[in-house]
């Protein structure tokens, strides 16, 4: 395992650009890592990830009902953002 000083910065370690997972173990004056994943920077995607249904509206989707409250601006604005 390679071993810096406490003091040291980050690029010392000498990762290039990417996504790294690291394990570190420090010691009272020195702190001795290794890289166990390593991913550079062209291959990151920053694409976001597709989602899935949960299953929420199949079991909750047809229970709500619409209260009419002109009075009442919170119940309003849930009824005009949540329910048609």
């Amino acid at each position: 395992m390679p071993t810096l000083a406490k003091s040291a910065t980050l690029g010392t370690l000498g990762l290039p650009a990417g996504d790294h997972l690291i394990h570190f173990h420090v010691g009272a004056d020195t702190i001795s890592f290794e890289v166990t994943t390593s991913q550079p920077a062209s291959e990151v995607s920053t694409a976001p990830a597709k989602r899935h249904p949960t299953g929420f509206l199949k079991k909750w989707g047809v229970t709500a009902r619409k209260i009419e409250d002109e009075t009442d601006g919170w119940l309003t604005h849930i009824n005009d953002k949540h329910l048609r």
